[in-house]
């Protein structure tokens, strides 16, 4: 219950901003972008310098870290599960089968497939980050632009 409470206090407070729907819309992309990156605690900082910098809704920006601070682990098997795609399901190592070299082979292989796991979160987290970016713009742009004062009635009932 007091999560519900929370996320519905931190919902009322993102569409009660006074701000245009491009600043706030802003705010909410660039906020969310380092989520999609291992930024080693610095995500917040991040989030808000890159929304002062492009001139968003600080707010905005910090509701929509705390937001992805939840989510990187479901955002970061997007971005190895999206490079996997984009790169073919074939790009896997061959694994000699002579018995002399297994050792070596064996820390090859395993060396061989974590650089092809980091090109593959690498380029997931690039093609995710810029398409959430984009899509994300359009759509909280139309949403607070169209249905702010729709969503804020709606959430004052419940």
């Amino acid at each position: 219950m007091k999560v519900i409470r929370r996320v519905k206090y931190y919902a009322i407070r993102l569409f009660r901003i006074n701000a245009g729907a491009h600043k706030v819309a802003l705010g909410l992309v660039t906020g969310f972008l380092p989520c999609w990156f291992p930024t080693f605690g610095i995500g917040p900082l991040l989030s808000i310098t890159l929304t002062k910098l492009f001139r968003g809704s600080t707010v905005a920006a910090v509701i929509a870290a705390a937001l992805g601070s939840f989510l990187w682990p479901l955002l970061f098997y997007m971005n190895y599960a999206t490079g996997r795609i984009l790169r073919g399901p074939n790009h896997q190592a061959d694994v000699p089968k002579a018995i002399e070299e297994v050792e070596f082979t064996e820390t090859l292989t395993f060396l061989e497939r974590l650089g092809k796991l980091g090109v593959d979160f690498f380029l997931g987290s690039t093609v995710n980050s810029i398409l959430s970016m984009v899509i994300g713009y359009f759509l909280f742009r139309y949403l607070f632009q169209k249905l702010r004062p729709t969503v804020l009635k709606r959430l004052r009932k419940h």
